[in-house]
């Protein structure tokens, strides 16, 4: 892998690493839960986004917050799945 698709894959992670930071903490997240996440690159250049530990209370309001968006994008409300 060059290092330019090394770069690219690790800005990809790092400003994906942040939109999930940010995410969390407007979830209520404490800088202390969010202290794991840390950009990665793989060896064929896949950026990914460590998460650590985080929470479990935290992880359920992620969970619901993740089940409200799809029921949004989808049309479907809980009520009427």
């Amino acid at each position: 892998m060059e290092m330019r698709q090394w770069r690219s894959g690790w800005d990809k992670a790092a400003d994906a690493t942040e939109e999930v930071r940010q995410a969390l903490n407007e979830l209520g997240a404490s800088e202390g839960a969010t202290a794991r996440l840390r950009p990665v690159v793989s060896g064929k250049g896949t950026p990914w986004v460590d998460v650590g530990m985080i929470p479990a209370s935290l992880a359920q309001a992620l969970a619901e917050a993740v089940r409200a968006g799809v029921l949004e994008r989808s049309g479907r409300s809980p009520s009427h799945p």
